[in-house]
């Protein structure tokens, strides 16, 4: 029994550990760039100067200390601000051009203050490519689809994994769930973080890019009113939906950020749509900061769940309390 308890601690001592991990690894990549670019470039000024005083690598004065302030304002906007180093980042550039004492720094100091951007963008980049956790293991909805693992976006890096949910009405009631994990390379923060990314989804059009896999799934396992290839598949939001929608976890409602789409086959000339399903989207932060997790369901036309439960609340509960377990 004490062998059990002893390694039960060194399981959850294991994985607690790897989570700390997970939380800081961004904030050290950037760090990394920030802090390696700055004094590569220190390191090349002080060499042209051959007047430069003993120990100038080293101190931090002037246009220099400037950088390292806002260097430190990164970090903590990335750990407590909605956009963290993206809103920022940016505002903080503006700043600076549209400023007469700013824009005469950026003259003064052009190489060291482009060298910062750069290592910010570097280090912007790298952090994306970084691994986000394992999407959470939902036992109800049974194993994974092998052939469609690990074709997530490459930046910022998501993992998916796609579960094929049958029933016993000639097809009509199959789904396609996907729980996916992704990086979020510029907030630490849970703080609006879900709907931060869906409106950034809907301006760059990545939700119709990232669920086209699984719908193409639906369509091979379904019954559907009109064929359906990569070509003639779209997707419309649903009109008159809201950005966020309570759902009763726990035995609370919770708020989540919520997207809702018809799934349509372009097929006729006059470029009208025939629906062929639909796709809601819920997002929620993962246990790592710095991560998002999402519930992707997609059913065809027909389903009986398009009636009795359009917002996928058995399958976001299912999902929920396997988050809650897992933590």
């Amino acid at each position: 029994m004490q062998a059990m308890k002893a390694a039960g601690l060194n399981v959850g001592g294991a994985h607690q550990t790897s989570k700390v991990m997970l939380d800081w690894l961004p904030m050290l990549v950037m760090l990394a760039c920030v802090v390696g670019v700055d004094l590569l470039v220190a390191w090349r000024t002080a060499a042209k100067d051959s007047e430069a005083a003993p120990g100038v690598f080293w101190r931090f004065e002037g246009d220099r200390r400037v950088r390292s302030l806002l260097l430190l304002g990164l970090i903590v906007a990335w750990w407590v601000l909605p956009g963290g180093w993206l809103l920022v980042g940016a505002g903080c550039f503006l700043l600076s051009w549209l400023s007469p004492a700013g824009r005469a720094a950026w003259t003064d100091e052009r190489l060291p203050r482009w060298g910062m951007v750069a290592s910010v963008l570097l280090g912007f980049l790298l952090v994306g490519f970084l691994p986000p956790p394992a999407p959470t293991t939902v036992a109800s909805f049974g194993e994974s689809i092998e052939a469609m693992e690990d074709q997530g976006l490459p930046w910022p890096h998501l993992v998916e994994r796609h579960h094929l949910l049958t029933g016993d009405r000639d097809g009509v009631d199959v789904a396609v769930v996907t729980v996916s994990s992704m990086r979020i390379p510029w907030q630490g923060a849970d703080a609006g973080m879900s709907g931060g990314v869906l409106v950034l989804g809907d301006i760059i059009n990545m939700a119709e890019r990232e669920m086209r896999d699984a719908v193409l799934l639906l369509t091979e396992s379904a019954p559907l009113p009109v064929p359906v290839d990569g070509d003639t598949l779209g997707l419309k939001p649903v009109a008159g939906e809201a950005s966020t929608n309570a759902y009763r976890l726990d035995g609370e409602l919770t708020k989540l950020a919520f997207r809702r789409w018809d799934v349509t086959s372009d097929l006729t000339t006059s470029g009208d749509g025939v629906k062929i399903g639909e796709v809601v989207l819920i997002a929620a932060p993962a246990s790592s900061a710095g991560c998002l997790e999402l519930l992707t369901v997609v059913r065809p036309v027909g389903h009986p769940a398009l009636a009795s439960d359009p917002m996928a609340e058995a399958e976001v509960e299912a999902w929920w309390a396997a988050k809650v377990a897992k933590v």
